[in-house]
């Protein structure tokens, strides 16, 4: 349980919070930097503190909050079941997009296909942005013709 010192850093003083995020995330850059002996441009560097220094904030907020967190990677191989689930559809239907190519899908482990969380996340993002324009149109429709709706 967080102290309620710690509670109140994160909810009165944001600034506070934010510069020892932003410390946090130079002191893993600069780690990062005697690894790689400077092969990592300055702009690219500024990009990954700004982006780390996020990340710490958020994770921060949210376990201060009393919510749990947890790191997914992007590329994680999925089950069919589990991309099916992600999506809210069936399994059936998750294969038929495989098939169609619609979902590209990783090299199968045995008889196992498996689908990289990202290209799911992607296609969820597609189709849902499909399914908003279309929700607009139909909502412009109804109000050009004084459906009521």
């Amino acid at each position: 349980m967080p102290s309620t010192t710690a509670i109140r850093l994160a909810t009165k003083d944001t600034p506070a919070l934010r510069g020892a995020c932003e410390k946090s995330a130079r002191a893993v850059i600069s780690a990062i930097r005697r690894g790689t002996a400077g092969k990592t441009s300055p702009e690219a560097l500024t990009d990954l503190v700004d982006s780390l220094t996020g990340v710490i904030e958020r994770t921060t907020e949210l376990l201060l909050a009393g919510k749990q967190v947890r790191i997914v990677e992007d590329n994680e191989a999925m089950t069919t079941q589990k991309a099916a689930d992600l999506l809210n559809v069936s399994r059936p239907h998750l294969v038929k997009l495989l098939d169609l190519g619609q979902i590209p899908q990783l090299p199968k482990v045995g008889r196992h296909r498996r689908v990289a969380r990202s290209a799911v996340l992607k296609y969820k993002r597609n189709r849902d942005a499909q399914r908003e324009s279309a929700l607009k149109e139909l909502a412009a429709l109804s109000q050009r013709h004084q459906l009521g709706y």
